[in-house]
């Protein structure tokens, strides 16, 4: 029978709630225990969403210092053409800025041939397979006609057209066929065509005449055999539309917006960084589940210091390395030379006028300063990478698995378990005192019901005593 049960059982006792007070004493232990380890495990998780948060935060500027850090970041440059009718233009990262004056005298084109009429019920070499041989220059290819149609002669032709370069087409012209064969555009693609058989025959002139294109950049003959010119101009290529009307001027400047935009979405990154690091440090932060909950943390203020030193370093890119000579860039090696610096209350602003000045001065210096002249460096490289290069490094090893800042994250999961574990051990040691008191007080109550009973038995015996002296 258990204790509870057999204070039940007994049906007398000192008239006292005894599983109540046994209750309030086990909780009266319980109670301020639970409550230290409740009040760890509500910090420790306040880390772990702090840290979370950190992590969140560096990302987004990771990302924000990406947008920056490769050489052809910087090189997105704006087209014009005076003439954009006549010449269409596309620049790659690889094209530098300049101006070209361009002339286009004639366009490319390609051969076209064209057969004689072939009226709707003529059959074709008496229904009979046979060739036809088109001579690309010295090269001749026979291409056997197998369904013997003009449409069967088309489907022949452009099967072998990866071979030959000659596209043919149907043209129903409303009452026969024109069987129409065009090459490709330059003058050592001119070609002929010649049939075996005396139903399909040619035209004694070409409808068109191969030949290539030809035009002037800044004074300087240019041939090309297509009217795409992508060789000329380096990272450039010019689509010839028709002939120009003398010169037309195509500049190709540097797009600042773009790099602009980019700029300050990192002032914002930063900012919001700051931003985050101030509340998670602020113990009076009223935010909820992160606000204060680094407070005093080594590794924020450790973290804090890193980033903002990657804006106010020195990034002068030196020929020689080793010795520290020949600087690449002694106009623009810093932050603040390009309108970036930091207000009495540590938040970073852009002055888009210095930025500005910077930019059209010394751009390849500002390319410099951001990327070390580099590009898609590994994270890994130890290379010279510039601010925004080594922002990205240094960030993506703050936040890799192997990095502090997870050390501390897995350190802090690991102390809730720790704590839980506690909770359970302190839950099992209220179960046995639990059981102790309610032994304890069943036994008193035992005592209790006993000394009861006897008193009830004395007293009836000396009532009876009296009761025969008084004869009452």
């Amino acid at each position: 029978m258990s204790s509870t049960n057999l204070i039940s059982a007994l049906g007398a006792g000192s008239g006292v709630d005894v599983k109540a007070l046994a209750e309030s004493l086990v909780e009266a232990e319980r109670a301020p225990r639970k409550e230290r380890i409740d009040a760890k495990i509500t910090q420790t998780e306040a880390k772990i969403s702090g840290y979370g948060a950190l992590k969140f935060a560096l990302s987004e500027l990771q990302t924000a210092f990406k947008a920056i850090n490769d050489a052809k970041d910087f090189a997105t440059l704006a087209v014009a053409s005076s003439q954009a009718s006549a010449i269409s233009v596309t620049a790659d990262s690889s094209a530098a800025a300049g101006s070209y004056n361009i002339e286009v005298t004639q366009l490319a084109q390609a051969t076209r041939w064209a057969s004689q009429s072939i009226p709707y019920e003529t059959t074709l070499n008496n229904n009979q397979a046979f060739d036809l041989t088109i001579t690309v220059g010295a090269t001749s290819t026979p291409i056997t006609i197998s369904t013997p149609t003009p449409a069967g002669i088309v489907s022949a032709v452009n099967a072998q057209a990866s071979t030959t370069g000659i596209q043919a087409q149907l043209v129903n012209t409303g009452s026969a066929y024109t069987l129409v064969f065009t090459g490709q555009e330059g003058l050592d693609n001119d070609f002929t065509i010649s049939s075996a058989s005396g139903d399909v025959t040619f035209q004694a002139n070409a409808l068109q005449t191969a030949q290539n294109a030809l035009l002037t950049i800044n004074g300087i003959d240019i041939i090309s055999s297509t009217n795409t010119v992508d060789e000329a101009l380096e990272g450039v290529t010019l689509s010839l539309n028709t002939t120009t009307s003398g010169a037309a001027r195509v500049s190709l400047t540097p797009e600042t917006a773009v790099v602009k935009a980019n700029i300050k979405d990192l002032v914002n990154a930063y900012n919001n960084f700051t931003d985050n690091a101030k509340i998670l440090s602020d113990r009076a932060s009223e935010v909820e589940e992160f606000g204060g909950a680094l407070a005093g943390d080594s590794l924020l203020q450790s973290i804090k210091s890193q980033i903002r030193s990657m804006i106010t370093g020195d990034y002068t890119l030196y020929t020689d390395s080793v010795n520290l000579t020949d600087p690449q860039n002694t106009n623009i090696n810093a932050a603040w030379q390009v309108g970036l610096s930091f207000d009495r209350n540590g938040q970073l602003q852009l002055d888009e006028t210095k930025l500005d000045s910077a930019l059209s001065q010394y751009s390849t210096e500002v390319v410099t300063l951001f990327t070390a002249n580099t590009n898609d460096l590994s994270v890994y490289s130890t290379a010279s990478a510039g601010m925004a290069g080594t922002a990205v490094r240094t960030i993506d090893a703050m936040l890799r698995s192997t990095s502090l800042l997870s050390e501390q994250t897995t350190n802090a999961t690991q102390k809730i378990e720790v704590y839980q574990a506690e909770l359970v051990k302190l839950e099992e040691r209220m179960t046995a005192l639990m059981e102790r008191y309610m032994k304890q007080f069943s036994l008193m109550e035992s005592i209790v019901g006993s000394s009861n009973s006897m008193r009830e038995s004395m007293k009836s015996s000396f009532e009876g005593m009296m009761a025969t002296y008084t004869n009452k």
